[in-house]
């Protein structure tokens, strides 16, 4: 993309290009010091004062973007990094209460699952999955009991189950990485002091 640009460059008028340089915010940083260079290399570059000025704009432009590239939701939990791994500690506390009151409640609102009235379930018998195997291989009576499975997760008191492990899994990960961040930034904060 660099070396398109560049070659359009060459083609532009010197107007062209020094509209780049009249709003170079509206402009990537990269394509307004090309601008600059093709101008420079006509024998056009601008006065060093606008140079400075367009540089210095450019450059605060920048720095705000990476600042706020550098605000992490860890950041924003408050000011000071003992507060966040508080806050991270309640997060993570207010994650798992909800996930397993949530898991709770679906396991005490569900019946166990009732027996078939045949005494046994079509699926497992042998001319079932004997004619599965016949008309998809094996490959048919993998996906088959897999998609049983994976169905089966998200029905009756197995739902509570698959809520539970869910959050349990959901707060760890929060707990790993904005504890990492905060315990990250109480390092960077003690080492400034």
């Amino acid at each position: 993309m660099t070396d398109t640009f560049h070659s359009r460059l060459l083609g532009l008028s010197d107007a062209d290009l020094r509209t780049y340089l009249e709003q170079p915010l509206h402009y990537r940083t990269e394509v307004v010091e090309a601008a600059l260079l093709e101008l420079a290399r006509r024998g056009l570059a601008p006065a060093p004062e606008d140079l400075a000025r367009i540089r210095h704009d450019l450059a605060q432009r920048d720095a705000a973007a990476h600042a706020n590239l550098d605000q992490t939701f860890v950041t924003r939990l408050g000011s000071d990094p003992a507060t966040r791994l508080r806050r991270v500690r309640q997060i993570t506390l207010g994650i798992l209460a909800t996930g397993l009151g949530a898991a709770t409640i679906v396991y005490l609102r569900t019946m166990p699952k009732g027996a078939n009235p045949l005494g046994y379930e079509p699926e497992d018998t042998k001319k079932y999955l004997r004619d599965l195997e016949l008309y998809g291989g094996k490959v048919n009576v993998l996906a088959t009991e897999f998609t049983r499975w994976w169905e089966g997760l998200w029905q009756g008191r197995n739902l509570a189950y698959t809520l539970a492990w869910l959050t349990f899994f959901a707060a760890l990960g929060f707990w790993l990485v904005a504890r990492r961040r905060a315990l990250a930034d109480l390092r960077a904060t003690t080492t400034k002091d």
